[in-house]
């Protein structure tokens, strides 16, 4: 039978929660990630473009929680956001995640590990969810 790719210690946090952070949302902020997503619709002056929010938090994530489990290889697998309020300047965005699901192919040395991260602004609702997963591998003659 093969390795699990998977410790015991990270399947237990399946299910967990953790707070990625809090996030002023600024002006500045919207105007640079318009600019970098070349879209100038006057709209985003009193607004974030729905996909903005994907700035906010979401590396913590797979950078604090995910990456340290797998030092040697992890690629992104696929991303699903639902935007339900608008972001504006001046929200203050908590940002929370857990692991919602893991799955292994041991043969082939991989896992699959999808995450969720919600977005509540200071009024306590919910403007986003986002859903991704992550490719944990180990590269070719590595031990899991």
């Amino acid at each position: 039978m093969e390795k699990p790719i998977i410790s015991p210690e990270f399947r237990d946090k399946a299910g967990a929660g953790w707070t990625l952070g809090e996030y002023q949302v600024e002006r500045g902020m919207i105007k640079r990630f318009v600019k970098a997503i070349g879209d100038p619709n006057p709209r985003w002056e009193g607004q974030a473009p729905p996909t903005f929010i994907l700035t906010i938090g979401g590396e913590e994530f797979g950078q604090r929680i995910i990456a340290p489990m797998f030092p040697s290889g992890l690629l992104h697998g696929s991303t699903e956001l639902e935007c339900l309020a608008p972001v504006r300047p001046g929200d203050e965005i908590t940002v929370t995640g857990k692991i919602a699901a893991i799955r292994e192919r041991p043969s082939s040395k991989m896992a699959f590990v999808t995450f969720e991260i919600t977005y509540q602004n200071q009024r306590h609702e919910l403007v986003a969810r986002c859903q991704q997963t992550m490719i944990a591998y180990a590269p070719e003659g590595a031990k899991p």
